[in-house]
């Protein structure tokens, strides 16, 4: 068998791999990983090292460089074999990250987010926490807008947003199966109620939020979101919010008792910088005056 012959039985191989692999978006380090396996099983011509071959699967069109832009200094180079969903791709950009908030949310059929910003939480390291709260603290750092992040990645028309969340071990993270068969990581129903209570920008402000708790009430695990919630061990007290917002949802308060164990010491915002408010004496929650309600 010539070189040539040999190298086109590698590329029809190649293809073989990666069709069967159910993935579509490859970074250039698991495109190498999957050559060099193959050159363990194949002969591989002399003349031919694993990056020519690369080469050539990019020259001849077998992959697909996917055009990225980015609001920081990003490098990376993403390709694609066949039809891929923007969730993947997402997902590719920071090994180990998973689809959270307004996207979790979406996916979970609780808000009608838009699909063309997609989320992803990559874990920052394990930290201690720092400082107690005061009633003071709370109110000054609430009082002024959210910090949202500046990291994002773009693809067409499809803008992916970089979070780096509080390290939980990757609490109540699930997979499930995409439009193009792929497999996604995202956040379970409970953890992503939470999440979205605790960043609201992420997902479109409390209005938008409050309809996911609605929508996810009939099933939502109220023990699982109560024991989601005291593992991630917030500093701020989230359990207001989370147990304000399954009362607003309709959910007796009788239920909520695990949410109201571990106190109510201070008084609490719904979210940020918000203009026009009245006050939830049951939660001790400062809420939007025009937030509707299902009770």
């Amino acid at each position: 068998m010539s070189s040539k012959d040999r190298e086109e039985s590698l590329i029809q191989q190649f293809k073989e791999r990666i069709e069967n692999s159910q993935k579509h978006v490859f970074s250039p380090a698991e495109i190498l990983s999957l050559l060099t396996q193959l050159r363990a099983e194949y002969p591989f011509p002399r003349s031919l090292s694993e990056r020519k071959l690369q080469r050539t699967l990019v020259d001849d069109g077998i992959l697909r460089e996917i055009n990225l832009s980015a609001t920081y200094s990003f490098e990376a180079k993403r390709y694609h074999f066949g039809a891929f969903s923007e969730y993947e791709l997402a997902l590719s950009l920071k090994p180990g990250a998973y689809l959270s908030h307004g996207t979790a949310a979406q996916l979970h059929g609780l808000i009608d987010h838009d699909p063309t910003t997609i989320y992803i939480n990559k874990e920052q390291s394990p930290k201690s926490s720092k400082g107690s709260l005061t009633q003071t603290g709370i109110d000054q750092a609430f009082a002024s807008k959210q910090r949202t992040s500046a990291y994002a990645v773009t693809h067409q028309q499809t803008k992916i947003v970089l979070l780096s969340g509080k390290h939980s071990g990757r609490l109540g993270v699930t997979k499930i199966t995409g439009s193009q068969a792929e497999e996604l990581e995202l956040t379970d129903l409970e953890r992503t109620l939470i999440d979205v209570a605790v960043r609201p920008t992420y997902a479109g402000g409390s209005k938008v939020v409050a309809r996911a708790y609605r929508n996810a009430l009939p099933q939502a695990s109220m023990s699982r979101l109560a024991k989601t919630l005291h593992d991630l061990n917030y500093v701020y007290p989230y359990h207001q919010v989370v147990g304000f917002y399954l009362q607003n949802a309709g959910c007796p308060l009788s239920a909520l008792q695990p949410l109201r164990d571990p106190g109510l010491q201070f008084d609490f915002y719904l979210e940020h910088a918000m203009k026009r408010t009245r006050f939830d004496s049951t939660w001790r929650l400062h809420v939007p005056e025009d937030l509707s309600s299902a009770r």
